[in-house]
């Protein structure tokens, strides 16, 4: 709960402390008094915008501040840690913004210095301001919808359509981003296909390219060399040949009973040359047989001789680097291929995410419509009091078809986000006989401010409630339309804190505790003080507030029905 508002050196004030207790408290006074000051601090406080020239003249800077006990507030708590700040034993937050009439504002949490985005955050949970243009908000896009979800309290199944959401979000950003990847390489792949598939069919072998120059060699002067070989076969092999002397010089040397060095050594030398010479006859002989099987013709020969030439001189290798090449490429081509694979996957995931969207969003619109009727119920049981007496209330959920959309629901194509699949409409009927429109098509602004008061009434009691602050929410009211209004108010408080600034007596006095904005000059300048009002005070102030002077000849009237009033509203209590 808030225990203590502070504000200095803002408009009219120069330094107000203002204690806030339990339950109901009422504020009144004199119009330009500088009641809405109070509704504006606490707008600062969270992260309203600042106002021109709202730090006091001759000021330079100016301030708000507010003291919580979040002490029997768990959830809150829980809330504010999520925000990063922490909070001692005695579980009090002080919330401080700072304004400079040069230069930026600042914020500062429980002393340390913060920030306005941090602000933003919290400052709502702890505080909920509600003015007489607060029914602006019933306008907004999607209000209805997110109010309806409050009031079902389905906050988990909402965060599970907000991650589907996200989830898919990203599934779809992470396809795209793969799919420019493989269009990026798509060109690049393609090269790497077309030098493959060339180097493959060429089917390049070091070995096959110096075969080619020996046989191309062989073709070109085979005559020749056919007649030298055969005549080296014939000195070599023959009768009385090489060989054969070889071998019977071996064979007259004489054996000794002493061998004699020298004549062995001749020996062995002889028998060597005999091998070698019968080896260079084989060897002759294969060379004029190969001479006789079909090597290919010269053409042929000369044809592959210049691809092995082309490849090297088209890509600047050698031919086993060439070879180690179409390895290369044979591995990124492989890769590559496995990026199908990887396309395929994300694909995939993409649908996953599809069809979790789908299935939380049709899980999201079961869960309102089972609810909606009865929440349209208890808001009318609530508003219908508040001067509205013929007022008829629905939020009415529909689908609205996109033949764009990739989502699917009840076989229609329909538009999804982080929401869901539904537009809620709230559509009233303030008149007997007319038709059942939008609110804010057919609702005035203090109906519609009074349709807003209820329906946050509804909602109040689901979490902990923030302090609510009214600002003339009774504005455009008559005394007596103005007593529901308080009875709700009053409902509102409960264990919590309501502060409601209002100028009907009538609302005034059902107030636990009833406070009075005043204009005082001191030193010559105008300072806004606010002041308790009890007892006969506060009878004083609600005779004022039925329009009413001490000179006056009613006053006597005016000043008996203000303690009716008072004892009417302590009844009620």
């Amino acid at each position: 709960m808030l225990l203590e508002l502070r504000i200095g050196q803002l408009g009219l004030v120069d330094e107000l402390v203002l204690p806030v207790d339990q339950g109901l408290t009422m504020l009144t006074g004199e119009t330009g008094a500088g009641k809405s000051m109070i509704a504006g601090a606490l707008s600062l406080l969270c992260g309203g915008r600042v106002p021109k020239d709202l730090v006091r003249e001759g000021e330079d800077i100016g301030w708000v501040e507010a003291v919580f006990d979040l002490g029997d507030s768990p959830l809150r708590t829980a809330e504010i840690r999520r925000a990063g700040i922490r909070l001692g034993e005695d579980s009090v937050l002080v919330l401080r913004r700072e304004l400079r009439r040069e230069g930026r504002s600042r914020v500062m949490i429980n002393g340390l210095l913060s920030s306005l985005p941090v602000l933003e955050r919290i400052g709502p949970t702890l505080l909920s301001i509600q003015s007489q243009h607060q029914q602006l908000t019933l306008s907004r896009a999607g209000f209805a919808r997110d109010y309806l979800d409050e009031a079902l309290q389905l906050e988990d199944l909402r965060i599970a359509m907000r991650n589907a959401w996200s989830d898919w979000g990203e599934a779809c950003t992470e396809l795209e981003r793969f799919e420019d990847d493989m269009r990026a390489a798509g060109e690049q792949a393609d090269l790497w296909r077309y030098q493959h598939d060339e180097l493959k069919s060429a089917g390049l072998d070091p070995e096959e390219e110096q075969s080619l120059s020996e046989r191309l060699a062989v073709l070109q002067d085979i005559a020749r060399l056919r007649q030298a070989a055969a005549l080296a076969l014939s000195l070599v092999a023959d009768d009385r040949a090489a060989g054969e002397l070889l071998g019977k010089a071996s064979s007259s040397l004489p054996h000794t009973e002493t061998p004699i060095r020298a004549l062995e050594e001749a020996r062995s030398a002889l028998l060597d040359a005999q091998e070698y010479a019968n080896q260079a006859a084989a060897q002759l002989e294969r060379f004029l047989d190969s001479l006789d099987l079909d090597g290919g013709s010269l053409d042929e020969l000369q044809e592959r001789k210049a691809l092995y030439e082309d490849m090297r001189r088209k890509y600047s290798r050698s031919i086993p680097e060439l070879i180690s090449y179409l390895e290369l490429l044979s591995h990124r081509l492989e890769l590559h291929n496995s990026a199908e694979t990887g396309l395929t996957s994300r694909r995939d995931a993409v649908e996953e995410a599809k069809t979790r969207v789908e299935y939380t969003a049709a899980q999201l619109g079961a869960a309102r419509r089972s609810g909606v009727t009865e929440v349209s119920r208890r808001a009318l049981e609530i508003i219908r009091p508040l001067a509205l007496a013929d007022l008829e209330l629905a939020f009415v959920i529909a689908h609205q078809d996109d033949p764009t959309s990739k989502f699917v629901q009840a076989g229609r194509s329909v538009a999804v986000d982080s929401r869901g699949a539904d537009l809620v409409t709230l559509e009233v009927k303030t008149n007997k006989g007319e038709a059942q429109r939008d609110v804010t098509a057919v609702a005035s602004g203090g109906e519609r401010s009074r349709i807003y008061l209820g329906l946050t009434a509804l909602v109040r009691g689901n979490l902990e409630p923030p302090l609510l602050l009214l600002d003339e929410i009774d504005a455009g009211l008559g005394l007596d339309a103005a007593r529901p209004v308080a009875r709700l108010l009053r409902t509102l408080a409960g264990e919590g804190q309501v502060l409601c600034i209002t100028h009907l007596p009538t609302m005034a006095v059902h107030g636990r505790r009833h406070r009075r904005a005043v204009k005082n000059e001191v030193a010559g300048r105008t300072i806004l003080d606010v002041q308790r009002v009890e007892d006969e005070d506060r009878v004083l102030e609600l005779e004022r507030l039925l329009g009413g002077e001490d000179r006056d000849s009613d006053a006597h009237s005016r000043r008996a029905f203000a303690r009716e009033l008072l004892k009417e509203a302590e009844a009620g209590r």
